[in-house]
């Protein structure tokens, strides 16, 4: 399978958020062991949004509806390029005039 890449820019303002995933083990002598959870413990997530005409919003709304929230792709944020798939709702907003707002979430994506 083939990914596609989303070649749009996304706002500045888009916030990270990465989970560290453990296994952790506590003794009654108040000591905890802890490890990584698997070889990709460490994920990205971000909250993203563009603001744009209309046709672009559109263009953007059909590539993440065609990969339905489980094909991942490619997205380069903050000049590092990683998999993600959509996770949760895609919003698209009216700004003003033909000025529209699409805001998604982004879950990165571990691919074999």
């Amino acid at each position: 399978m083939a990914l596609k890449t989303f070649t749009w820019c996304v706002n500045a303002g888009a916030t990270q958020d990465t989970q560290l995933v453990t296994n952790s083990v506590k003794f009654g002598d108040g000591y905890e062991q802890v490890s990584s959870f698997g070889i990709n413990n460490a994920r990205t997530d971000w909250q993203v949004a563009k603001t744009a005409y209309l046709d672009e919003i559109d263009a953007i709304y059909d590539f993440l509806i065609e990969h339905k929230g489980v094909t991942p792709f490619y997205l380069t944020i903050n000049g590092a390029t990683k998999t993600y798939r959509t996770e949760g709702n895609i919003n698209k907003a009216h700004v003003s005039g033909n000025v529209w707002q699409i805001s998604f979430n982004l879950k990165q994506a571990f691919i074999p």
